[in-house]
């Protein structure tokens, strides 16, 4: 994958075959976990949608629940904004003619927006999967559940997308 500005507030993201398939797949579970009722998520990945931020024993103060609320509201709304970009790239890919690289152009708005897309799915992944730091440190060998270690190779490869991504910005000469 590759990231380049060609112009003050547009990106070029390039990707690879293998990549495209990645991503695609990233964005089709994306689109589905984006529609999902949160009510049906695990216990974890529900308390991450709906801005739960303390886990503290007992009812959160007035204060606290109405920041709960505000969070969880915000998030709803991200929700339904980045299922409409997942169908806009979905639809941008079945579109296109020249696949190998895909290319994707877009402002730094989209990107920092598909930034955010990969880390809910790396959220999701984690809490989903209970996987930890520790996990994400130790030797995939010593992972014995398959699901498990494939949860973190595709955290572990949206962060270096994410990495690619954030480069050009990040490391200016």
């Amino acid at each position: 994958m590759t990231s380049e500005q060609f112009e003050p507030g547009h990106w070029r993201l390039s990707f690879t075959e293998v990549e495209t398939d990645f991503v695609l797949n990233t964005l089709a579970r994306l689109g589905r976990h984006y529609q999902e009722d949160i009510t049906h998520m695990p216990p974890a990945l529900r308390a991450y949608w709906l801005g739960v931020v303390s886990r503290t024993p007992g009812a959160p103060s007035k204060e606290l629940r109405e920041l709960q609320d505000d969070l969880a509201d915000a998030r709803t709304e991200l929700r339904s904004e980045r299922l409409a970009l997942v169908e806009s790239w979905l639809r941008e890919y079945e579109l296109s003619e020249e696949r190998n690289p895909w290319q994707v152009e877009v402002t730094t708005e989209e990107r920092d927006e598909f930034l955010s897309m990969l880390n809910d799915r790396r959220m999701a992944l984690a809490l989903e999967l209970g996987i930890t730091e520790n996990d994400m440190e130790a030797d995939l060998g010593q992972i014995g559940n398959e699901t498990r270690r494939n949860g973190i190779l595709e955290i572990d490869v949206l962060g270096h997308f994410i990495l690619v991504m954030l480069g050009p910005q990040i490391h200016r000469p």
